[in-house]
């Protein structure tokens, strides 16, 4: 079994790299026979290709990639937008908490009941009614869990 020795010319072509890129590999201790070992095999979809795998470690080592513009300075922000800032953050966390607790939990949701309006307002028992279509009777329901069977003919 003959080892293939790679130069950085075939590297450069079957790895698809440029200058920069080749540095950055220099840079990291890589030689061409590595590179063009780690090149992805067609089933390895997880696998970077060398170009981006290059410039992943090399940012991730030195902080930035050879051949890419840094991305401009924010300009420095005034006292004022900073307050302003604070503010609607401060809005945003107070209606995301309002939302939060008036929010309509559905039907299982219990609501608070003043106990002199509810003796006023509400019979003993409640009455449901549900048709069974089967058998053409009503069923009648005075208290919760319990149902009185009787035929339409009764009511």
């Amino acid at each position: 079994m003959s080892k293939h020795r790679h130069g950085w010319p075939e590297a450069k072509k079957l790895c698809r790299l440029n200058q920069n890129d080749i540095a950055m590999a220099k840079s990291l201790g890589f030689g061409p026979d590595a590179l063009v070992r780690a090149r992805p095999d067609p089933k390895q979809k997880w696998k970077l290709p060398v170009k981006y795998w290059i410039h992943e470690l090399h940012s991730e080592r030195f902080g930035y990639v050879l051949g890419e513009q840094p991305l401009p300075a924010a300009p420095p922000s005034t006292p004022e937008e900073d307050e302003e800032a604070v503010r609607q953050y401060g809005e945003q966390l107070y209606w995301e908490d309002y939302w939060d607790r008036n929010r309509d939990d559905g039907p299982g949701r219990r609501q608070a009941v003043n106990p002199n309006k509810a003796a006023t307002t509400t019979p003993d028992a409640t009455l449901l009614r549900s048709m069974d279509r089967s058998e053409d009777r009503t069923f009648l329901s005075h208290v919760p869990n319990q149902k009185i069977l009787r035929s339409k003919s009764e009511k």
